[in-house]
């Protein structure tokens, strides 16, 4: 993680009672956003400009980035690096471009920073859970047994002087999903800053990165909603120069028997992880909270707190699957987070 975490402080000042679905919703002179699908997930953008052309101009910057870097870490679409390397596992290392090898390598830290909460081999399972509404899809304990040994990222070879990617066993993938969003999203804010524009918000699903300063001049505002009522805004955020990504059960989930199924998956067990509701991680740059608040949930409320109070310049908050609050040093609370709904 040393490489990854940059040891600066948080410009933040917040009342955080539940973090779960952030939103940005300005209607200014001066302020433009667009709004559109990329990675898999909608991309919002807003910036301060002087003039709608400028606007253009950066959220078109930002557009083609993205996709120049899903066509580098899609583990989805054919012919990316990535899926090379997962076409090859077993057989051979893979030679990536150097911006695919540094993103696999810092997945890979975090795993072993995490203890394997995060795991960048979490791709192994693909298939067995499906989670689209109407096609919902529960797997067999045999079927999660029989892949469960696939997913280690101790199986990866690194070649740091070849830049090659080698997965030991035949079935093994990995999924950049839970880290190369994050990565995009520092990587849009570039854009934005390479064409004069200094105050941006970019937020692509859970994960956004905040710059600059508001349209009153001071913080930017960011609402945060209750994931048990999206209509309910619980409280707001000022941050300025931040991160922030959120991880939640009620992203992609379905419901059987009573029990909710939910995306994040335990890499020890093959099933999603239990005892949180809610990660909110605040940080110096995005990739680095976007896989954070997926070791975290994973990692449980006092495991991943204790993560997080040995990295500095990083803040969470996690909600627990009872509802309790818990908050590290640099975020302080004012209320409790409304009860789980029967």
């Amino acid at each position: 993680m040393e490489g990854i975490i940059r040891r600066i402080p948080l410009a933040v000042t917040a009342l955080i009672f539940l973090s779960a679905l952030i939103f940005a919703s300005f209607a200014q002179a001066g302020l433009f956003t667009k709004k559109t699908s990329i990675m898999g997930t909608d991309l919002e953008m807003t910036v301060s400009a002087s003039e709608a052309s400028s606007a253009d101009a950066a959220f078109s910057s930002v557009e083609e980035e993205m996709a120049r870097i899903e066509a580098l870490m899609s583990e989805w679409m054919d012919g990316t690096p990535v899926s090379e390397v997962n076409r090859s596992a077993g057989i051979g290392p893979v030679a990536v471009p150097d911006e695919v090898f540094k993103i696999i390598t810092d997945a890979v830290l975090i795993s072993e920073a995490s203890g394997g909460a995060f795991d960048v081999t979490w791709a192994s399972m693909r298939g067995l859970w499906l989670f689209t509404p109407g096609n919902e899809r529960l797997p067999s304990k045999d079927e999660v047994d029989g892949r469960l040994g696939l997913v280690d990222y101790r199986n990866i070879v690194l070649d740091p002087a070849k830049k090659t990617v080698y997965l030991k066993m035949r079935g093994m993938a990995i999924g950049l999903g839970a880290i190369a969003k994050g990565y995009a999203v520092d990587r849009a804010m570039k854009q934005i800053a390479s064409s004069g524009i200094k105050d941006a918000i970019v937020k692509a699903g859970g994960d956004m990165r905040v710059q600059g300063r508001g349209p009153d001049g001071g913080s930017w505002k960011i609402g945060i909603r209750d994931p048990r009522d999206k209509d309910r805004l619980i409280a707001t955020l000022e941050v300025s120069n931040v991160s922030i990504s959120t991880s939640g059960d009620y992203e992609r989930s379905f419901i059987k028997d009573g029990v909710l199924y939910h995306h994040i998956m335990d890499p020890k067990t093959g099933y999603p992880a239990r005892g949180t509701r809610s990660v909110t991680i605040l940080g110096p740059d995005t990739e680095t909270t976007d896989a954070l608040s997926t070791a975290v949930f994973v990692l449980g409320p006092e495991a991943g707190m204790g993560l997080i109070k040995s990295l500095k310049g990083v803040e969470a908050l996690i909600v627990d699957s009872n509802g309790r609050i818990h908050s590290s040093p640099g975020i302080s609370l004012g209320a409790t987070v409304a009860p789980e709904r029967p």
